[in-house]
Order: structure tokens, then C-alpha cells, then sequence
């Protein structure tokens, strides 16, 4: 590297659009919904590794040269030139169901929707006029089908989020049996007790009661009720 270079001029930076799922909107949908999410590809010379980060989540502090004090600078902004590039190439962003998803397509269609600039679910199904007769023979079929789809999985929508409820209410009940388990296993006999059946077999065992049990938390209760058993006192 030459002196007094910066060292981001060696780095091959690119900008992209990568799909992600939005899972709150397939959920309301019942189908995949995706939204495009601009993002930084950064690599070093020579390295085969790759670096991918939100276009516009923190790079790094910079020194603001006007004020001196230092502001977060974003990897669009950090990578200015290559951001502008991308933006002024890039294509329409889009959210919804990629063709992909689509199981009434075949790969030969999917290819040939994408060329027409045809990416989602939805704008086959909003395509009317010249651009649905650009599709040619089955065109109309095609977009009937993306339609139903759509609806299909409007109508399931419903089913689909309750069954994501109840996914979720098993995992939390999982994880509080887990817990009353180890909390049972901790306590032994007297997990199931309750805090005053716990302080009478203290006192009945001990012959008297500790000072302050009244205050005592249950952890505390329980190792004193431990110390308590006969095996223990004799």
C-alpha cells in the first residue's frame, strides 16, 4: 500500500439487493413474502472471503474535519462512489413473493417472467393490457394462477398464524416444564411445598425457629429445610 493511501481504496466493494423473508407479512399473507434489503459486499485483495453487511448499519466512527468530533458513518456513505453506482443502476426494488415460490411455474417460465422484468407473485397477477399479450399463448392462465395463489394463501392465512401461536405457546411451555424441573430437582422433597409447610418442618425438626425465617426467600428456606432433615439434625 502507498503511503498516505486509504486503505478502503484496495477493498472490492459491491452493492446488492439480497431477498429476505419478512416473516410478519407471510404470516398475514400465508405465503413467502419477501422484501429486498440492500446490501455491502466487501473483498480484501487476494482473499477468497466475503464480508456482507446492511448497506446502512454502522461501518464505522469518523472525524467530522468542520466540528472536529467524531459521527457514524454507514457503509453507503462510507463507500459513497460504489452506493451512488449502484443506485443509479440499479433496478426497481420489489417486495413480495419471488417466482421462486410460485409451484405452478415452471423454471423455463420463471426465466422468461424475469426477462420481462416480471419478479413477484403479485405483479403477475396485476399484469394487464399489452404487457399480459406480451406474455404470449397461456399468459392470461398464468396470471390466473398467480391470482388464485394469491388468494389461496390469503384464505390460509389465518390457520397459519394460529398454528405459529400455538408453536409459540409450546415453546414457552417447554421452556417453564424445563424450569419447574430443574427447580424440583433442586428442591428435592420439598419442591412441592409451600413456603410456610417449608418454616413448620424447619421448626418441627430443629426444635426451634431460625431468627428472620419469616423473611427468608424460598432458596434460602429450602437449603435451611435440607440442613433440617433427621438425617442431618442427628
Amino acid at each position: 500500500m502507498r503511503a498516505n493511501q486509504d486503505p478502503d481504496d484496495v477493498l472490492v466493494v459491491l452493492f446488492k439487493y439480497h431477498a429476505e423473508e419478512n416473516e410478519l407479512k407471510t404470516l398475514e399473507a400465508g405465503r413467502p413474502i419477501f422484501d429486498d434489503k440492500e446490501m455491502c459486499e466487501i473483498r480484501g485483495p487476494g482473499s477468497k472471503d466475503v464480508k456482507v453487511f446492511p448497506a446502512h448499519f454502522f461501518s464505522r466512527w469518523k472525524d467530522d474535519p468542520l466540528t472536529g468530533r467524531q459521527y457514524r458513518q454507514t457503509y453507503a456513505e462510507r463507500f459513497k462512489h460504489q452506493y451512488q453506482q449502484f443506485k443509479a443502476q440499479a433496478s426497481q426494488t420489489k417486495t413480495g413473493t419471488p417466482l421462486e415460490h410460485a409451484p405452478f411455474l415452471s423454471e423455463g417460465k420463471r426465466s422468461e417472467f424475469r426477462a420481462q422484468n416480471i419478479y413477484t407473485v403479485e405483479q403477475l397477477a396485476d399484469i394487464e393490457g399489452t404487457e399480459l399479450k406480451n406474455l404470449g399463448p397461456g399468459g392470461r392462465e398464468m396470471k390466473n394462477a398467480a391470482m388464485e395463489y394469491i388468494a389461496e394463501g390469503r384464505n390460509a392465512a389465518p390457520n397459519k398464524q394460529m398454528m405459529a401461536e400455538l408453536e409459540a405457546l409450546k415453546a414457552r411451555n417447554a421452556v417453564l416444564e424445563e424450569d419447574m424441573a430443574l427447580k424440583k430437582s433442586d428442591e428435592g422433597e420439598f419442591a412441592g411445598m409451600e413456603p410456610d409447610e417449608i418454616r413448620e418442618y424447619i421448626k418441627t425438626n430443629t426444635g426451634q425457629e431460625p431468627l428472620g425465617i419469616k423473611n427468608m426467600n424460598r432458596k434460602t428456606l429450602v437449603r435451611l429445610a435440607m440442613n433440617a432433615r433427621p438425617d442431618k439434625v442427628a
